[in-house]
């Protein structure tokens, strides 16, 4: 296994590639605009088995999105949170591996105690489960996707 941890302005073009198919593979973002919010982003990581087999991301999120976040949820405490974390995906063959708690790790590593609010589901167990042994707390209450037709709960790490 290889855990790589970049900056994107270090990625090479396949590596942004690459990372953007995954993310997209996932199903749970807004296509539009994806390469220039991963560009901007302040870490990618990529996680290889022969293959690359999962992503993720601190993110720097944009100032409205974050207010829109912490609004619908309910919860007041935006300014606690520097960074989001996001776009963690795993690919459906590397499943039940272990490689969600590695990314896990792998981004509080990355964060080493900064500030960080992240978005999931309100019906995805495993990684409710994956912020709670990560030090991450619920903020709030369960909102409406805006894109997709699930809920979805705020979770923060001071």
């Amino acid at each position: 296994m290889e855990i790589t941890v970049k900056r994107p302005c270090d990625c090479s073009e396949a590596e942004l590639i690459l990372f953007e198919n995954l993310v997209a593979e996932g199903g749970e973002v807004v296509l539009a605009g994806l390469r220039e919010r991963i560009q901007s982003a302040e870490t990618l990581v990529f996680i290889g088995d022969g293959e690359c087999v999962a992503v993720g991301a601190i993110k720097n999120p944009n100032a409205k999105y974050k207010a829109r976040v912490f609004e619908k949820s309910g919860t007041q405490e935006q300014a606690r949170y520097e960074y989001e974390l996001g776009w963690l995906y795993v690919s459906q063959v590397a499943r039940g591996k272990g490689y969600g708690r590695i990314l896990m790790e792998t981004i509080a590593n990355a964060l080493s105690g900064k500030s960080c609010f992240s978005t999931t589901r309100e019906n995805n167990v495993a990684m409710h489960h994956l912020f709670g042994e990560f030090g991450f707390s619920k903020l709030g209450r369960p909102y409406k996707s805006e894109s997709r037709e699930y809920s979805l709960i705020l979770y923060g790490k001071p």
